[in-house]
Formats: structure tokens, C-alpha cells, sequence
């Protein structure tokens, strides 16, 4: 279970990259799940959970593009494994970037992951923030910008890093 909520966004953030209907994706990754859960005996240990719950989805998702294919013009299965594959990788990478913001963010000044946590992960806007800091809107739209400069350049470095 815990690899499975582990791995579910990037499954399901594969999934939407084939299945661009919300509700067919999310009907698409409970029977990924449920194949999963089923063959859970089949998993590697060692090997990337997340890949194996993507190769599941990946004929989930062409079996039912087959299905819904009868009277509408479709993409042909070379072109579908093609953009599977494309999400695969976009899919991997996306965790990479994740790791990177979080080192990142666990490198800036106590004050400016303050400033992104009342901002971004707390949802307020760049007004709510700036009353809850007691500044104007102005000064932490330029506190915001220096510091997603800083992250974005830190990020940069870090995959550098990584190859």
C-alpha cells in the first residue's frame, strides 16, 4: 500500500497524458490499482514500483482507447505507444524535479520558505500573504520573485549534477 501511494500520481499524471477525460482516468487508475493489488506477487522487489504500476497502466489505457475507438477517428496504436512512452519518461522526471525542489527549498533562509509555505503551500494569495507578514503586496511579489529565482537556479544546478 504504501508503494502504491507512493507511486499513484505519477500513474495517474501517466494516465491523463493518455486519457485526457478526468473521470475516465481516475475510473483507469482503480483498475490499475486493482490489477496491482491482484499481482502484487509478480513485483520485483528491488526494481521501481511506480514503472511497474506505469506498465500496467499502459495496456489498461490501450485497451480502453480500442474500446472507445468504435466510430471516432483515433490515434493508431504506434503513435499511442509512442506518447506512452513520452509520459513514461516525463513521468520519471518529475520526480526528479520533486526531490530537487525539496533540497532546494530546505536550503533557503527560514524566512523565505516561510514565504513560500504561507504563499504556495498554504494557498493564500500574494494579498493574504502580504497581511498575514505585514507587508505591502508589492514587496512580496519582489521577496517572491528573488526567491523563485534562487530555487529555480538551485534546481538547475542540482540536475546538472544529476546528468
Amino acid at each position: 500500500m504504501r508503494l502504491f501511494l507512493q507511486s499513484e500520481r505519477r500513474i495517474l499524471g501517466f494516465i491523463l497524458a493518455m486519457v485526457p477525460n478526468l473521470a475516465d482516468a481516475e475510473d483507469l487508475l482503480q483498475e490499475t490499482c486493482s490489477i496491482m493489488w491482484r499481482k502484487f506477487d509478480q513485483f520485483e522487489p528491488g526494481t521501481e514500483f511506480a514503472a511497474w504500476g506505469i506498465s500496467i497502466a499502459r495496456y489498461r489505457v490501450l485497451t480502453y482507447r480500442r474500446k472507445a475507438a468504435s466510430g471516432r477517428v483515433c490515434f493508431n496504436e504506434k503513435l499511442l505507444h509512442a506518447i506512452a512512452d513520452a509520459a513514461a519518461d516525463v513521468s520519471s522526471q518529475s520526480d526528479i524535479r520533486l526531490s530537487a525542489l525539496q533540497s532546494c527549498l530546505g536550503e533557503l533562509r527560514e524566512k523565505d520558505r516561510e514565504l513560500i509555505r504561507l504563499r504556495y503551500f498554504a494557498e493564500n494569495t500574494t494579498k493574504q500573504t502580504a497581511e498575514q507578514l505585514g507587508r505591502s503586496a508589492d514587496s512580496i511579489y519582489k521577496s517572491l520573485n528573488r526567491v523563485q529565482d534562487s530555487l529555480l537556479w538551485c534546481i538547475r544546478r542540482s540536475l546538472q549534477a544529476e546528468g
